[in-house]
């Protein structure tokens, strides 16, 4: 969201008999300013005024399996989004994401991870670093997640407590990077 200056207008017509152009040099600064904010902003899908909007929803999520290993690809075509974009994805043993356990696949679409002889249900999303999440994709058929089976025969590493991600808290899902800029046990921002 690009920065606006209010009474950029009223502030360039200021003269006092000192300084009769005051204004219009004050205005000049003001808006150099402002369009150098308004460039960080574009560059780093940031925003001065609050969170940037989250990335738009994925097409598609696919995911395979052989002999434990499970092969994740992202579909995210079609869809206009700033660099930076990072993508996540959770895995449970319940359709229902009670305790996901989470994927961050950074800047990439496609991922490889071997979870052994286990089956899972999975969903995706994408976030910007100052976003919160973006709308879930499930691997799924019909608009119903659908179980992935390992196969093979190790049963791999059992599953710890998921933890989450970001600023979520353990167990929460559809977090990436964060649902809120900062997490504290006390209640109050830090010092800095």
């Amino acid at each position: 969201m690009p920065l606006n200056l209010k009474n950029i207008d009223y502030i360039r017509d200021l003269s006092f008999p000192q300084a009769p152009d005051f204004g219009l040099k004050l205005g000049e600064l003001l808006t150099q300013t402002q369009q150098g904010v308004n460039n960080i902003e574009q560059q780093t899908n940031s925003s001065a005024t609050g969170a940037p909007n989250p990335p738009p929803a994925l097409n598609s999520l696919s995911v395979s399996a052989s002999n434990g290993h499970f092969n994740i690809e992202i579909n995210h075509s079609g869809a206009s989004f700033y660099r930076g974009i990072q993508y996540f994805v959770e895995h449970d043993s319940s359709p229902q994401f009670t305790a996901p356990h989470v994927i961050d696949m950074g800047a990439s679409r496609n991922a490889s991870v071997f979870l052994g002889n286990t089956k899972r249900y999975f969903r995706a999303y994408a976030a910007y670093p100052g976003s919160g999440p973006g709308p879930l994709a499930y691997h799924a058929t019909n608009g119903q997640p659908q179980l992935v089976s390992g196969g093979g025969s190790v049963p791999g590493a059992a599953f710890g407590t998921s933890q989450g991600s970001g600023t979520g808290t353990a167990g929460q899902g559809h977090s990436g990077p964060g649902p809120v800029p900062y997490r504290t046990t006390t209640g109050k921002p830090p010092v800095r």
